[in-house]
């Protein structure tokens, strides 16, 4: 019973060694994984291109061309001209591919072609590339200058009020001025305690008038019978 137990292991770790194998490769397909774009650079710039291989192990050769007129030019190391690899995983690998110094011949559609060992081709998305006016000098000269005079105006204002602040917290603060105090609120009953102030008497104006004999004498027209009611009183006198 336990030599038969110990065969159906055996059986069954020879199944899962002859399965795994077929199942790894069922998962890895071999292709070329770029994205279909349009590049604007400036003349004068630098192109960058990238696409990932994913060779699953097997041996390959190729990388960035430009097709032109259904034929496709594999480009090759020179000084304009920067190629890479770089290992992603042991089934994948990206190509870089950097275009120094570009120009009007530069323009066009550019693709990862690869060739497998199996003998058949695979490419990927290609990538349309339009070269642009380049950037003049001055402008970039403008820019620049107005980035370091908005910058030193910064700097010099910050300057100016880090100063003041610092000035100000030196100079001594003056107390503010004490108002005088005000007098206490009279209550209701003092005010009526006291006497009410007396309102001020008019002045009595006296009227003086000279009255002349004449004026007199004009005021009673009949002198005689005034001077009948005058009353003489004598005084006798004792030597």
């Amino acid at each position: 019973m336990e030599k038969k137990e110990m065969y159906i292991c055996l059986f069954l770790s020879l199944t899962c060694l002859c399965i795994l194998p077929g199942y790894d490769s069922e998962e890895c397909v071999t292709s070329v994984l770029a994205k279909r774009s349009c590049v604007d650079v400036p003349q004068g710039g630098t192109l960058s291109l990238s696409c990932v291989v994913q060779h699953c192990g097997d041996g390959w050769t190729g990388g960035w061309g430009l097709s032109t007129e259904g034929q496709f030019l594999l480009f090759s190391p020179t000084p304009r001209h920067h190629l890479s690899k770089v290992t992603l995983t042991t089934n994948s690998t990206r190509l870089l591919m950097d275009i120094l110094n570009v120009n009007q011949s530069d323009h066009g559609m550019y693709q990862c072609q690869i060739t497998w060992v199996k003998g058949y081709t695979s490419v990927g998305h290609m990538t349309y590339v339009n070269i642009t006016a380049a950037i003049p000098t001055t402008s970039v000269r403008k820019v620049y200058s107005r980035v370091v005079v908005y910058v030193s105006s910064c700097l010099v204002i910050t300057l100016v009020l880090g100063l003041a602040y610092h000035i100000r917290s030196k100079v001594p603060s003056q107390p503010p001025p004490i108002p005088p105090p005000k007098p206490p609120p009279r209550s209701q009953s003092a005010r009526k305690d006291q006497p009410p102030t007396p309102k001020p008497k008019s002045k009595i104006e006296l009227v003086y008038a000279a009255l002349s004999k004449d004026c007199l004498e004009q005021q009673n027209p009949n002198p005689q019978r005034k001077a009948a009611q005058l009353t003489v009183y004598s005084s006798p006198r004792f030597s």
